[in-house]
């Protein structure tokens, strides 16, 4: 059983470069999402609306199916339509399983956004304008470091569910932890050692950030403290 280990501990980089690329996209477009709702911008806050409710209530095995076959059929369809070969009909794996996290986390992290921003108090918004500084300027230097307090143990739920979400992603032919598992247990026969060991694993990497988020938030909170 021990000697599986190390197999499945080599399959984690590659899990964690996937979530932490997905994160990272959706962290950005989750924020974009979230300002164009709190700002109700016109036409766009009903479209980001529209968004968050179709990902949030789509399971993500479902999303995965629809991009990953999807996305290379509507390239060959666009090619064929436009008469070009402008578009790629074979697309890289990786990189389509990282933008379909992508997708799935910004619906997330629209909504942390969105109640992390509407908790700061929006007077010192209209303070910050009234002094000179540009909206952006406002954003950047009072309202996210606040906002950011309030949404890191949502964040951090959200980057430990994504950790474990990671392993449906050998449905598409991605060799991830879960991949290097069931390949051992087909080989082994050993089905329940196989799954124990990649449970622990996934248990591990949980603790981990856990702790990291734990951390992360208290830093903040001292932070915001020191400078109240």
């Amino acid at each position: 059983m021990g000697s599986k280990v190390p197999l499945m501990l080599q399959a984690v980089p590659r899990t964690l470069a996937i979530v932490l690329a997905a994160t990272a996209l959706g962290f950005v477009f989750g924020l974009l999402l979230a300002l164009v709702r709190s700002y109700k911008v016109p036409v766009l806050s009903q479209l980001a609306a529209a968004y968050i409710s179709v990902v949030r209530g789509t399971p993500l095995l479902v999303i995965m199916y629809l991009f990953y076959y999807g996305l290379p059929e509507l390239c060959a369809a666009l090619n064929e339509s436009l008469h070009v070969s402008f578009f790629p009909e074979e697309l890289n794996k990786y990189a389509v399983v990282i933008f379909i996290f992508a997708v799935y986390i910004s619906a997330y992290m629209a909504e942390t956004w969105y109640s992390a921003l509407n908790a700061v108090d929006y007077g010192q918004m209209e303070a910050a304008l009234a002094v000179g500084m540009t909206m952006p300027q406002a954003l950047y230097r009072i309202f996210l470091p606040q906002a950011i307090v309030s949404a890191i143990p949502n964040f951090g739920n959200l980057f430990i569910s994504t950790i474990k979400q990671t392993s449906l992603v050998f449905m598409i032919q991605i060799v991830d932890i879960m991949a290097v598992a069931k390949i051992e247990a087909g080989k082994s026969y050993r089905y329940l050692e196989m799954y124990v060991i990649v449970s622990l694993v996934y248990w591990a990497l949980t603790l981990i950030f856990e702790r990291l988020f734990i951390y992360w938030e208290q830093h903040y909170a001292k932070y915001k403290r020191h400078h109240a």
